[in-house]
């Protein structure tokens, strides 16, 4: 008998999920990843019919699918793009089901970090839908963590070729981080949803000061006093948690590390850098005294110079 749709949909989510496990599986080791490269196209031409199929339990596991086979094929994803891409942008404006919207969110990050500049030509219409989504009072707000962060992802891969969107991005990330700030400190979930966003600021901050290092760095100038205001703000909540402190440790030697002898001024008006920096050399955390470290080494740099 012929499958009902239900039924359909499921096995295919199903299935889409074993691909993906075994993509990422496969391409981890040198040995392999030539497996994944063979049949790459033809996964692809599948989860492309996928997406002409309504169910959106099955558009989930095709995207995150698509992430890992991104993940895999690096640089040669490019080659899909054109196919895709129209699925992608579908993605970033389904509001209704927004656990894809999201993991649409994330499927982009993957697809910067495997074509870096090359994805240059599709980010006008990634970043506009992306700043519609943070501005629309529809969207789930779980989705608006990984927006930002994707926008440093975005910045990683192309560069000082970000700088038409810094007008768009920066304000939205500095209206974000003045909600962080009015956020109910007694509401579990709310602190919960603030420690996201707070981190996916710090991420995307330390994105595109990184993207513009070589480049612009001096664009990014106007902005390090807020940046450091909200960095203030934050070091002296003691209910952050530890992915907020390691975001924010790491975006205050990305500002030291972009901004060079620019940021000494501002490092001199805000001290507090300085007991942020010895809290975290004094955890127990092995990563997070290393990048401690290392931004301590930034921010010397910049101050002697």
């Amino acid at each position: 008998p012929p499958l009902d749709k239900e039924k359909q949909g499921e096995l295919q989510a199903l299935l889409c999920g074993v691909l993906q496990v075994i993509t990422q599986k496969l391409s981890n080791c040198d040995e392999t990843r030539h497996i994944v490269l063979q049949v790459a196209d033809q996964i692809m031409v599948l989860f492309l019919k996928i997406f002409a199929c309504r169910s959106s339990t099955v558009h989930e596991e095709a995207m995150l699918a698509i992430g890992a086979l991104a993940y895999a094929t690096g640089p040669d994803f490019g080659k899909y793009m054109p196919e895709f891409y129209k699925y992608l942008e579908m993605g970033l404006q389904n509001f209704e089901e927004y656990q894809v919207c999201s993991i649409t969110v994330g499927v982009v990050g993957d697809i910067c970090r495997a074509l870096d500049d090359k994805i240059l030509p599709y980010c006008d219409g990634i970043m506009s839908l992306l700043l519609k989504d943070l501005s629309s009072a529809e969207l789930h707000r779980s989705v608006k963590p990984p927006i930002f962060s994707c926008f440093g992802d975005i910045a990683l891969a192309i560069g000082a070729q970000f700088e038409k969107y810094l007008g768009y991005a920066i304000p939205m990330m500095q209206s974000a981080s003045e909600v962080c700030a009015q956020l109910d400190t007694n509401d579990d979930e709310i602190m919960e949803y603030g420690n996201l966003l707070r981190r996916s600021i710090f991420e995307a901050y330390s994105g595109i000061l990184q993207g513009f290092k070589d480049a612009k760095p001096d664009l990014l100038v106007p902005h390090a006093r807020h940046l450091l205001q909200f960095l203030e703000i934050v070091f002296r909540d003691k209910q952050r948690d530890e992915g907020v402190t390691k975001a924010a440790i790491a975006v205050l030697g990305d500002l030291a590390d972009a901004l060079g002898p620019n940021a000494k001024i501002f490092f001199k008006e805000s001290s507090f850098y300085i007991d942020f920096i010895t809290e975290c050399l004094e955890s127990g955390d092995p990563q997070l005294k290393n990048t401690a470290t290392w931004t301590q080494g930034m921010i010397g740099h910049v101050m002697v110079s």
